[in-house]
């Protein structure tokens, strides 16, 4: 028979069961595991053991999530690019610590984080939740290796990402664009032209310099990016600063073919000069992204064209090229994407008219 306060019972179905604490939730209550074995002495001795064991484990070292997160952001400082850093430590200043300041180890489970990411998704988008909860699981992973929190369980329910749908120029509105950038040959509008007929980056396009030009093979070779970032320099003066560093991935490092128009245009505006000077202004003077982006705006004004994201001219470029039977693989590749499924989900934008031909094709198999 069982003893008062073992916690240990007789089921209806014959079975006897022991209970024990696993840990306790944020809210102080606790969650119980169960042993089961046929006698009252079997399930006994399980019990004992598992008590056993649970007493020789390590003990965890109690430290707040504050401490936690400063010493992990210390830890990957030198592994991680100043870009990637930049946002991590964004991350972990603006979303988790507000919230886990008063937080420590012994209060984080599960049920802690699922009730952060239902308070974070009425402050910001789906997609930014799943960016915030990426950081906290890798903050919380370090806490586990380094002995500060035990038996974390990570498969936390996050929240669907609804793909906002990016819009494109249409076809008069590209025609309209088409005949601005030709009746203004200029260094600024040739960045345009890139990112529209090869489909080239912002960041991409403002480190662009001549020298990455090979006008025999006409290529262009892409292996720098341009954007702005945190400046953790206690002596700035700016909060951000301007870096010019290798592209996200290593997808994102190659040479694109470029058509005789373009390569045309490329050394017309180049005329044998500098090859270390940035194609947008060809002098050592670069411009960034940010203001590329508002004179891209001055541009559309005078061609009497919707407002858009830089970006839409990539996007573009993708469409077009689907809908001029471009090789999927080869436009992956261009694009410098990781996989073709990604080119094909994010970059490609059906018209109706690529379905009427689809579907009149379909149609002269009669």
């Amino acid at each position: 028979m069982s003893k008062r306060g073992e916690n240990i019972r007789q089921r209806k179905d014959g079975r006897w069961e022991a209970r024990y604490i696993e840990y306790y939730k944020a809210n102080g209550k606790a969650h119980y595991k169960s042993l089961y074995g046929k006698t009252y002495g079997e399930v006994k001795e399980k019990l004992k053991k598992q008590l056993k064991a649970e007493n020789t484990k390590e003990k965890v070292i109690k430290k707040t999530i504050e401490a936690i997160t400063q010493e992990y952001l210390e830890k990957v400082k030198l592994r991680l690019k100043q870009s990637s850093y930049g946002r991590y430590y964004s991350i972990a200043q603006n979303h988790i610590l507000p919230y886990f300041k008063n937080y420590d180890t012994t209060t984080i489970t599960r049920e802690t984080a699922e009730k952060f990411i239902d308070f974070k998704l009425q402050k910001v988008s789906p997609k930014t939740v799943h960016d915030i909860v990426s950081v906290l699981m890798q903050i919380l992973k370090y806490a586990e290796r380094s002995g500060y929190i035990s038996r974390f369980h990570y498969d936390v329910d996050l929240p669907k990402i609804q793909i906002k749908e990016i819009e494109i120029l249409d076809f008069i509105e590209e025609q309209k664009l088409n005949i601005y950038l030709k009746n203004n040959s200029t260094p600024k509008n040739f960045g345009v032209i890139l990112a529209k007929e090869a489909g080239l980056r912002i960041g991409e396009i403002c480190a662009l310099k001549w020298g990455d030009f090979d006008f025999e093979r006409k290529t262009v070779y892409i292996s720098k990016t341009m954007q702005r970032v945190k400046d953790f320099d206690v002596n700035a003066k700016t909060k951000t600063k301007i870096i010019i560093t290798n592209p996200k991935s290593k997808k994102s490092i190659r040479e694109i073919p470029l058509p005789d128009n373009l390569i045309d245009i490329a050394k017309k505006l180049y005329n044998h000069g500098n090859a270390d000077t940035y194609i947008l202004t060809g002098t050592a003077k670069y411009i960034e992204p940010r203001i590329y982006q508002n004179q891209f705006k001055k541009i559309l004004k005078k061609s009497t064209i919707r407002d858009i994201n830089f970006h839409s001219l990539r996007h573009l470029f993708a469409t077009k090229a689907v809908e001029n039977e471009f090789e999927p693989k080869s436009l992956s590749e261009i694009l410098g994407h990781s996989t073709v499924r990604f080119t094909l989900d994010r970059y490609v934008h059906s018209s109706l008219e690529l379905k009427r031909k689809h579907m009149n094709k379909m149609a002269s198999c009669f």
